[in-house]
């Protein structure tokens, strides 16, 4: 009888192999039949013509140009590289965690569907090796969880990824740069100004209101009523909206006027320590939206004016060194120039106020003195 137990009990044990190695392999377990790269090895941005981006939310193009890439609904404004060769880095280095053998339900449980993943398709310049991938869900399981999911049994983050050649992949990156919001993809490089040292607002060409710098702050120029003061608080806002301000969109170049506000946009300068003059000019869309235009020129002294008694040789090393400093600020004037004078920027709602105040909003009343504020409570007794 023993023996006949333990034969019994062979056959269960190898019964129960088998249903486990088919549920394995049901569930996307078994080995995997292809490559593990999402792209071959071969694989090189510099060959694409573009990327396209498309999801339920929207599309987004970007286009290889000889001067770099652009973001075509924007446009052609320039796009953001650095994060487009984070994912250009994330899909070489990237590898296949299992193969799934999903079913049409489970496809779409996913994300895996064109209706609901967010399609790339990469396009060659010579129209060979083109790449489309469906990014699908986000895989967020770890531990035992991860083990009981229908969909894979990989711990830690990830992404469901339907591949060029039709394969279902969960991929252990989880892609974060795809995206289909084209303001999300421009290059969001801009201009600040850490040390304002002037700043004058004109209003159908004539000056509203002066700033300039006096003993290290900025002060309001010009005459101030006996009863009020100057609101330093209101004056910082100024300085601080330009020592770090952030673009969200770009306006189409071709907008009306009216459209953007630049047909009543007041014209503000700010100068920088370093000479940099900054001609702003803030509007209000039609569609309450803010914009702005940047031009930027370098206005400073081109020759240094040497002290009484400067040494020959001292001279000759000093003015080589302000040489190289008026050519490394003219340079900077113009790179700035070319990068933002084409363009009408939308910005926040507080840049805009910050930028376009009246003068009398830089003052404030003064504080009663004692005697005074005592006064009216005396009477009342």
């Amino acid at each position: 009888m023993k023996s006949k137990h333990l034969i019994i009990l062979a056959c269960v044990v190898i019964i129960l192999g088998i249903i486990y190695a088919v549920q394995r392999k049901g569930s996307g377990n078994a080995a995997s039949s292809g490559p593990r790269e999402l792209v071959p090895a071969s694989f090189s941005s510099d060959g694409l013509a573009d990327i396209k981006f498309k999801g339920k939310d929207g599309a987004v193009t970007l286009k290889q140009t000889p001067s770099g890439w652009v973001v075509a609904e924007r446009h052609d404004y320039p796009a953001d590289t650095a994060k487009l060769r984070e994912f250009f880095i994330k899909l070489c280095d990237a590898r296949i965690a299992q193969e799934l053998p999903l079913t049409a339900q489970q496809a779409e449980e996913l994300s895996l569907t064109p209706e609901k993943a967010v399609t790339v398709t990469m396009s060659a310049r010579d129209a060979k090796n083109a790449h489309t991938f469906l990014f699908g869900s986000e895989h967020t399981r770890g531990g035992d969880a991860a083990m009981n999911n229908p969909y894979g049994g990989m711990s830690g983050s990830g992404r469901y990824i339907r591949l060029s050649d039709g394969r279902n992949a969960l991929v252990q990156e989880t892609f974060p740069e795809v995206g289909t919001v084209a303001a999300d993809w421009l290059n969001k490089e801009f201009f600040q100004i850490s040390d304002l040292r002037h700043a004058a607002l004109k209003r159908g060409g004539k000056v509203e209101w002066e700033l300039e710098k006096k003993d290290g702050s900025l002060a309001l120029k010009g005459a101030i009523p006996a009863n009020r003061e100057a609101d330093d608080a209101k004056i910082s806002s100024l300085k601080n909206a330009y020592s770090w301000i952030r673009f969200t969109d770009v306006a189409d170049p071709k907008a009306a006027p009216a459209k953007t506000g630049m047909d009543k946009a007041p014209e503000l300068t700010l100068t920088d320590s370093d000479d940099l003059v900054y001609t702003i000019r803030p509007g209000a869309g039609a569609d309450g939206k803010y914009f702005l235009r940047v031009s930027v020129a370098w206005k400073g002294a081109e020759k240094r004016t040497p002290p009484a008694g400067e040494k020959a040789e001292d001279k000759a090393k000093l003015d080589a060194e302000f040489a190289k400093t008026v050519k490394e600020r003219q340079e900077k004037a113009a790179r700035l120039e070319k990068m933002l004078a084409p363009w009408t920027f939308e910005v926040g709602k507080d840049v805009y106020e910050s930028s376009t105040p009246s003068r009398d909003a830089f003052l404030k009343d003064k504080p009663k003195k004692a005697e005074e504020s005592a006064a009216p409570a005396a009477s009342g007794k």
